[in-house]
């Protein structure tokens, strides 16, 4: 007797503690220039089980005349701060900020808060940053200086920069100097 009812408390505790879901990322990156009509990243939300789910932008601290949109799961306006859902289960579900700079550069973040089944409380952060176009003027100094490595801000080391990222190059002399990337 103490054997079946240690197994079924195993049994109804694995089904209370399970996981009902997972978000990819939980912080993304979004960068683009300010004169570019909008830029975007993206995650995603994969529900194992079937989810009700509820989100809302808790906070943000964006320059002032940005505006941003949401698809999750489908595309909103912008100025829309929250909608809710039901997946079902297996199911990928695409999570998409754009945002749209209006010709002002600055960077910011949005908070967005995802409500899974009332219970399960995550937060997405959207880092995002936009910069005016530049003209890279090489210092004459700088010409002639060898580039050993690349790499990305986390310090991956990279074979080639990646377009609209910032990154670190080091060269022989020691000097590692931080740049953005507008296209390659």
């Amino acid at each position: 007797m103490r054997k079946i009812f240690i197994s079924l408390l195993i049994i109804l505790t694995q089904n209370l503690f399970s996981q009902s879901h997972l978000i990819e990322d939980i912080v993304v990156e979004l960068s683009g220039n300010a004169t570019s009509s909008d830029f975007s990243n993206n995650t995603y939300y994969y529900a194992y089980d079937s989810c009700q789910i509820s989100w809302e932008v808790i906070s943000d601290s964006l320059p002032d005349g940005w505006l941003f949109s949401f698809c999750f799961p489908i595309c909103y306006e912008p100025g829309i701060t929250s909608g809710s859902s039901i997946f079902s289960n297996n199911s990928e579900q695409y999570l998409n900020c754009h945002i749209y700079p209006n010709n002002i550069p600055g960077s910011g973040v949005i908070h967005m808060e995802i409500m899974t089944n009332g219970i399960h409380r995550d937060t997405v952060e959207w880092r995002a940053t936009s910069i005016n176009d530049l003209t890279l003027i090489e210092h004459p100094e700088k010409r002639n200086k060898k580039i050993i490595n690349i790499y990305t801000l986390e310090g991956k080391k990279l074979l080639t920069p990646i377009s609209n990222q910032f990154i670190l190059i080091e060269y022989e002399d020691g000097l590692i100097e931080k740049r953005f990337i507008l296209n390659n």
